[in-house]
């Protein structure tokens, strides 16, 4: 059983890496249940569970049983804040962007195009790249997360290991917030491509929305955007 099936991919070998960076990978994790009825979505935050995969398949570190479907949220990499002061991870979207995630997660999805059918459902965490392709800079090197992520990503089996986590939680539901925007070279439309080549459907199977760090700014909540 393995954080992911990149097998004996070595982060800490790659070109861009910055020694101060951990070179762990993040696991995916379980953060919660959300409950779709009638149009009406509630989302209650259940603590962490972190993910082992192995052949296709998966399971939780604590070997809870859960709901049958999954809601995947994908966001592009570990920063500082998921990792403690031994490098080792701690869990996904701490700091703010756990905070704004947790706080504005039902709201967002609720004004989004992609409509769940009435059901229980996993919410769970996923880093595309689960590496720490910014290595732990601060102020972040967004240049330089960006070389990492993409180098990963393109040649270092990061897409087929990202597909392969994909189709073994068979998600209902995928929602891109990777950095980048709309830029069509930048990390979300990177990751938009490689779902529609997974045989997703915008829309209906996934859809994209802005980074969660980015959805309170001093109060002002309007970029809380699933689209």
């Amino acid at each position: 059983m393995s954080v992911n099936y990149m097998e004996d991919f070595d982060f800490s070998k790659l070109e861009n890496f910055v020694k101060q960076g951990a070179f762990l990978p993040s696991p995916d994790q379980y953060v919660g249940e959300l409950k779709a009825f009638r149009n009406q979505l509630d989302f209650t935050f259940k603590g962490r569970d972190s993910i082992d995969y192995t052949d296709g398949s998966y399971s939780y570190i604590s070997k809870n049983k859960y709901h049958e479907k999954n809601v995947l949220i994908i966001l592009e990499s570990p920063h500082r804040f998921e990792y403690d002061e031994n490098k080792l991870p701690l869990g996904l979207a701490m700091g703010k962007t756990g905070q704004n995630f947790f706080e504005l997660f039902t709201e967002a999805l609720s004004n989004s195009v992609l409509k769940l059918r009435d059901g229980e459902y996993n919410v769970i965490l996923s880093n595309a790249i689960q590496y720490q392709t910014s290595c732990g800079l601060n102020p972040i090197d967004r240049k330089l997360r960006d070389k990492n992520w993409i180098d990963i990503y393109e040649n270092h089996g990061g897409e087929i290991d990202f597909k392969k986590r994909v189709y073994s939680l068979k998600p209902r539901y995928t929602i891109n917030l990777c950095t980048g925007g709309r830029n069509t070279q930048g990390l979300r439309s990177r990751i938009n491509k490689s779902l529609e080549q997974f045989k997703l459907i915008k829309n209906k199977h996934f859809t994209e929305g802005n980074h969660p760090a980015s959805w309170n700014n001093n109060g002002d909540t309007r970029n809380a955007i699933i689209y």
